[in-house]
């Protein structure tokens, strides 16, 4: 990194007495920052047909992983409690929240078998909690309190509740499975809409609504989401050959007759997940008659992200661009060069495999703690038109971890905002200034400068 010199305005003088105060300065408050960042909990909310003629009815999912949780020991394993309180609010047309229009708390308890289990990310207790409200716009609260710690976790969705009364035909918001067994009538949710590479496929389940039984035409369309304006017309779309629909960033367009019963018809696609790059994605599901009139239609967005690492890679070039904290310039060159998509991820994968301290896992641990310090940089340190792992800030958080000690010095006469970082273990010491005022903080020395070093 580019050396960037702080106090430009303070003059050399300025410089000096920070450099000398950083000399004196003690340890006496634990640190500050936070270790690198993890979802709490993931919520899905998904709109369908309530029981009363003009209501619909909101169906909101939770997954709380065991690791959100604090077990105590009972007669045969480890026992959880936790509440979960979700209120609706309604937001008027500028998005500004009004009042409460329903709120409900359930409680949920989680047993398990052994101590290695309460600390499995991957295990996760599900619910689903419904509520009854009218068409509008809304948002919803979530609130995740555990017992026995008292710890409470929060999460909020904006939500469209789209008016899907017996008026007509109309269409539920969709679902996404991992599971799905309509003999056994049998579905496992995607909580959070996040489709993992290591999945095979997986299923899209909704319900339709008739007054009458009737014949129909759904229409499947999943589009990357940064091409979704561009996208040509269904008709256009769906006369083009399946390459020329991938290369307009349609990977899946596909139609099929549907006979519709009337009332309320249960229905699902199956999505092969390889014909999906990694990326966050439009679908779009659409009702029309035979003669192509159309009577519905709903969008989902949803992400596809490699095992283990679910929203800290949103695309394989900015997960390669933010290698370079890690990887040799002749690797980084290696893996951007690759002659193909298939080539470039091939490459990206075995510079990580080189590096698994568990190979023969599903898991690599070290690229996991990689990339959850980049989302953890990017949520906490990101500027104006800067990302947070691309910051100073976030640079050395990637590069050396969480500071065993954060001094924060935010007003200081004759200086600028300052913070330093102490990694007693590593035996460095960095300074960071907010040469604007405004919380952009710029590092003081170059990370490989000998004057770092305690």
């Amino acid at each position: 990194m580019r050396a960037r010199y702080a106090f430009r305005s303070a003059g050399r003088s300025a410089r000096a007495v920070l450099l000398t105060l950083v000399a004196a300065l003690a340890v006496a408050f634990p640190a500050l920052a936070q270790a690198a960042y993890t979802p709490a909990f993931d919520v899905e909310v998904v709109t369908q047909r309530g029981d009363a003629e003009a209501q619909a009815r909101l169906d909101v999912y939770t997954a709380v992983p065991n690791t959100s949780l604090r077990f105590l020991a009972r007669a045969g394993g480890f026992e959880a409690r936790y509440a979960v309180t979700v209120g609706v609010y309604a937001l008027d047309e500028e998005g500004e929240q009004q009042g409460l229009v329903v709120s409900r708390t359930f409680e949920r308890e989680v047993a398990v078998a052994d101590y290695e289990m309460t600390q499995d990310g991957e295990r996760e207790d599900r619910a689903v909690q419904s509520l009854a409200v009218t068409p509008g716009r809304y948002l919803v609260e979530v609130a995740v309190e555990d017992g026995a710690s008292g710890r409470s976790l929060s999460r909020e969705v904006a939500h469209v509740v789209r008016d899907v009364s017996a008026g007509g035909v109309a269409i539920s918001d969709p679902l996404l499975l991992s599971a799905y067994d309509p003999a056994a009538g049998t579905a496992t949710p995607i909580v959070g809409a996040t489709v993992s590479t290591e999945d095979e496929a997986f299923w899209v389940s909704y319900e339709l609504y008739a007054p009458e039984a009737t014949d129909l035409e759904v229409t499947y369309v999943v589009t990357e989401q940064s091409r979704v304006r561009e996208r040509p017309t269904f008709g256009a779309l769906l006369g083009l050959a399946p390459r020329q629909q991938a290369d307009l960033g349609t990977p899946v367009a596909v139609t099929e007759a549907l006979e519709l019963e009337g009332g309320r018809t249960p229905a699902a696609f199956r999505i092969e997940t390889e014909a999906l790059q990694v990326g966050d994605y439009t679908l779009t599901v659409r009702l029309a008659t035979p003669e192509g009139e159309e009577l519905a239609s709903v969008d989902k967005r949803f992400a596809v992200r490699w095992m283990g690492l679910d929203s800290q890679i949103a695309d394989l070039d900015q997960a390669i661009a933010q290698l370079r904290y890690v990887a040799k310039d002749d690797e980084l060159r290696a893996i951007r060069n690759a002659p193909t998509p298939e080539e470039q991820r091939r490459l990206f994968l075995h510079f990580w495999d080189r590096r698994d301290p568990t190979p023969g896992t599903d898991r690599n641990e070290r690229m996991e703690e990689y990339y959850f310090r980049v989302a953890y940089a990017n949520e906490r340190y990101s500027r104006f038109h800067d990302r947070g792992w691309n910051t100073d800030r976030g640079e050395i958080f990637i590069r050396f971890g969480e500071p065993d000690y954060v001094e924060d010095h935010p007003f200081n006469y004759g200086t600028q905002p300052y913070q330093i970082w102490n990694y007693y273990g590593q035996g460095r010491r960095f300074i960071f200034v907010d040469e604007t005022g405004m919380g952009d903080f710029r590092l003081l020395i170059p990370h490989w400068d000998d004057r770092t070093r305690m």
